[in-house]
């Protein structure tokens, strides 16, 4: 008997094929649906003449075109009054009128971080469909779907009414650095274009409600009273914010303080809206109706409308879609007295996601979940506990105590969901490991314990939201038992998180690696593999790991690049500085870590250029000064890199801040040396013996920060590249009034303000070229400054991107990130 094949696998499968052919090479809507309309003609001619085989790959053709279509219709094509494409990459002020797509999302303050040079207050979020904006006194029409951020609470709005808002518009951030994350891309994938910015809740105003009739305000109508039942009830303040997260997908009260235990131990997933919140939502609502005896077919019907008001309550987020059509999947089968295919139903969730929104094939959530979901699948038949046959087996067994059969039964039970948490885990390891930098060895052992308070808060978490209002002190009973096991499950997160070895960072594995790590998976799920002998595949399994491992950690050298060049690359990190330093035989020095922005953010944003370069460990850290714009980065890298030496000025710590304070302890926590350096020192690094210190004096100078910033000369290959922090006077009087020191490259003092004495710094350094690490709106008295130079140029990455200096024997290269991608 011939194995068959799941159809609908087949069908998705032709589906993707055309989103992914449109995403490389783009071709219009009439030319994919005038290849689609001959293959439809094809395959009726082919299926009237007999040949059902060729017709169906004429068909399959067909589903490929219109894949392809629908994926060029949502990615490339918008209306000519979208407002996207008025906005450019600053912001500018804009009056407009639109149509609130969800009530106004509360998002709190984060946590008081001493490093956080900009403190953020309250803020509110909600999507807004543009209808009109206005030029002048005169209003015209206009479309597009945006955020609207608002600083503080924003009342009055809720989903349906038509606003009015006073705010600032431009388009999300393009990555301006190698392995940063790129927000436009990911609000395109929404077709937003867009962001929209008030300072004020006052700059947004009501103008209509909306209408009851409004499926977006009944949705909002229902979900507003649950938030309400959550904050106000037996839940404290900090449970609250979990139970929205895990109940109704509302992350935005758990802060990154909170979120990143679980995103180091692997369990992110249980903050997240899945499969397994439909399936206990489904679960529950089943045994009820056992319970009151509802009528099957009531039940069964009632079951699917729930789960489907579920996922549009949740935001029809890509896994809960998907659970829910498997679901409603498994319901019409037992409505129908039919057996459902597995597979079938995951492709028709597939089928169903990218037909609405083509590029959530290329999202990672997406893939995590139907990955995990078919791993299960896979998985579950050969763990199926067979029937006792011999007839005095089944005696002796059912001789035994019962608890003795119920401590066995329940042996297995946890033995098969471990078996299933490894079989996710090693599934999803190369997307993890490709997406997230992350690999946790101790999800393996966190993943199937934590179910048990996961479960129990989702059980009672339901019952505060049906019996909180219909029965309140059954709702407070339940909220107890909520919050009880949402404290456990983040205590237990929190320990496992301390754990030694049970997570570490890494570079992301090559593409073409990830992706012949899935084929081969596919092959072995098809069978395809059970024809070559067993320690073939074995073997072949244990060569690809170790080509993927050695490709993560050591990066394939690229035809134009020498392993004798030094690369210097000043990274865009807005108002702040970092530096990445690689020297020829492969030690990497970082100068400066900082930005005004979060530091969390800052430490993402440099984390993922040194992944990009295949870097896993710094060899010396040097920082300039005492300004958190440059350091406040570090205590987060510390915890994703290792670190050998970190410099640091005589008088850094001279006048300690909170700040200071919590940058000496994160490098006192991982045990780094911290070597201070001044003025005639050379770094005590292998291969960085070039490097001279020429600024400060080993006293200090009096003033300022800036004024004793570590000031740093780089001589390799006859080529000169010249650091200077946030030097200013006095300090930089002593420097000038050396001898002059002429460069190649040179940093801009402090961001290139006018404070520097620019005019005075260039004619003292001569550069060629001048660096300004600021943001876009800075720097231009040194822009002016640099001119002055014969043939000097200067560049800021705040408008080009990060700016890469390559220097080798016979070879200088300066290269800027969006101009001239590496």
């Amino acid at each position: 008997m011939t194995r068959r094949f799941p159809p609908l696998v087949v069908v998705f499968a032709a589906l993707a094929t055309g989103v992914m052919v449109d995403r490389v090479w783009p071709a219009p809507v009439p030319a994919w649906l005038v290849a689609g309309g001959c293959s439809l003609l094809c395959w009726l001619a082919l299926w009237l003449g007999g040949r059902d085989r060729a017709a169906a790959v004429v068909l399959l053709l067909a589903v490929v075109c219109a894949g392809g279509a629908r994926h060029h219709q949502r990615w490339h094509l918008f209306r000519a009054d979208e407002l996207g494409r008025s906005a450019s990459s600053a912001p500018r002020p804009i009056c407009l009128q639109g149509v609130a797509l969800n009530s106004p999302r509360r998002v709190d303050a984060p946590p008081d971080n001493p490093l956080r040079t900009r403190p953020t207050g309250e803020r509110s979020r909600l999507l807004v469909r543009v209808t009109q904006v206005r030029h002048g006194q005169l209003w015209q029409a206009a479309s597009g779907t945006a955020e609207l951020c608002v600083d503080g609470h924003l009342l009055g709005i809720r989903a349906g009414d038509r606003l009015q808002a006073f705010a600032f518009f431009q388009r999300p951030p393009s990555p301006l650095n190698p392995g940063e994350f790129d927000l436009a891309w990911h609000r395109r994938c929404d077709r937003q274009l867009v962001q929209l910015e008030a300072r004020f809740p006052d700059s947004v105003t009501a103008l209509a409600s909306g209408t009851f009739w409004n499926w977006r305000r009944v949705l909002a109508a229902l979900r507003d009273p649950c938030y309400a039942l959550l904050w106000g009830g037996s839940l404290n303040e900090r449970q609250a914010g979990l139970a929205s997260a895990l109940l109704l997908g509302a992350r935005e009260h758990v802060d990154w303080e909170r979120t990143e235990p679980f995103v180091t131990t692997g369990t992110v997933h249980l903050l997240a809206i899945s499969g397994v919140h439909v399936g206990i939502l489904a679960l529950g609502f089943w045994w009820t109706a056992r319970l009151l005896a509802l009528r099957r077919t009531v039940a069964i019907g009632s079951a699917i409308a729930l789960v489907i008001l579920y996922a549009l309550l949740t935001d029809a987020r890509p896994p809960v879609v998907r659970a829910t059509v498997l679901v409603v999947a498994f319901c019409l089968a037992r409505l129908s007295a039919r057996r459902t295919s597995g597979f079938n139903a995951l492709a028709a969730a597939a089928f169903v996601l990218i037909a609405w929104n083509p590029a959530t094939l290329f999202q990672a959530g997406a893939q995590l979940s139907f990955v995990a979901v078919a791993t299960i699948y896979l998985v579950s038949p050969h763990l199926v506990t067979l029937p006792i046959s011999d007839p005095l087996e089944r005696l002796i067994e059912q001789s035994r105590p019962w608890y003795v059969r119920w401590a066995k039964g329940f042996a297995g039970t946890c033995g098969k969901l471990f078996l299933i948490s490894a079989a996710i885990w090693l599934a999803t390891l190369p997307l993890t490991a490709y997406s997230y930098h992350l690999v946790s060895p101790i999800a393996l052992v966190l993943n199937p314990v934590a179910w048990i308070p996961v479960s129990a808060a989702l059980f009672a978490g339901f019952g505060v939201l049906i019996f909180g209002w219909l029965l309140p002190p059954l709702g407070m009973i339940c909220g107890w038992i909520c919050g009880w096991s949402l404290e456990l499950l983040e205590g237990m997160v929190e320990a496992a998180d301390g754990v030694g070895l049970g997570h570490f960072w890494t570079p992301a594995p090559d593409g073409w690696w990830v992706l012949g790590s899935y084929i081969g998976l596919a092959f072995g799920a098809m069978g395809l593999c059970r024809r070559l002998p067993a320690r073939w595949c074995l073997t072949a399994v244990a060569l690809w790991l170790a080509l993927g491992a050695w490709t993560t950690v050591r990066r394939i050298p690229v035809w134009n690049e020498r392993p004798e060049s030094l690369v210097c690359t000043f990274l865009a990190v807005g108002h702040g500085a970092c530096t990445v330093v690689e020297l020829p035989q492969g030690q990497t020095i970082l100068y400066d870590a900082g930005s005004m922005s979060a530091p969390e953010s800052t430490a993402r944003t440099i984390a993922g250029f040194l992944w990009s370069r295949r870097i896993t460990h710094l060899d010396a850290v040097l920082l300039s000064h005492a300004d958190a714009d440059h350091y406040n980065a570090l205590p987060e890298l510390l915890k994703r890199f290792s670190v050998g030496v970190v410099v640091v000025t005589p008088r850094m710590f001279e006048n300690e801040t909170p700040a200071l304070q919590a940058l000496r302890d994160a490098i006192g926590e991982r045990g780094i040396a911290m070597v201070p350096s001044y003025a005639g020192d050379r770094l005590k690094v292998r291969d960085a013996s070039g490097w001279l210190v020429l600024h400060p004096p080993p006293g200090g100078v009096v003033g300022s920060d800036n004024a004793n910033s570590l000031v740093l000369r780089a001589d390799y290959a006859a080529r000169r590249i010249l650091l200077t922090g946030d030097l200013e006077p006095p300090g930089l009087d002593d420097v000038l009034a050396s001898p002059p020191v002429a460069c190649d490259v040179a940093l801009a003092p402090h961001h290139g303000s006018p404070r520097s004495r620019p005019e005075e710094f260039v004619a003292w350094c001569q550069p060629k070229w001048l660096v300004i690490s600021g943001a876009a709106n800075e720097g231009y008295a040194a822009y002016q400054a640099a001119a002055t130079v014969p043939g000097g140029r200067a560049l800021n990455t705040g408008r080009c991107g990060a700016v890469q200096v390559t220097v080798g024997q016979g070879r200088f290269e300066v290269r800027a990130w969006c101009r001239d991608p590496w």
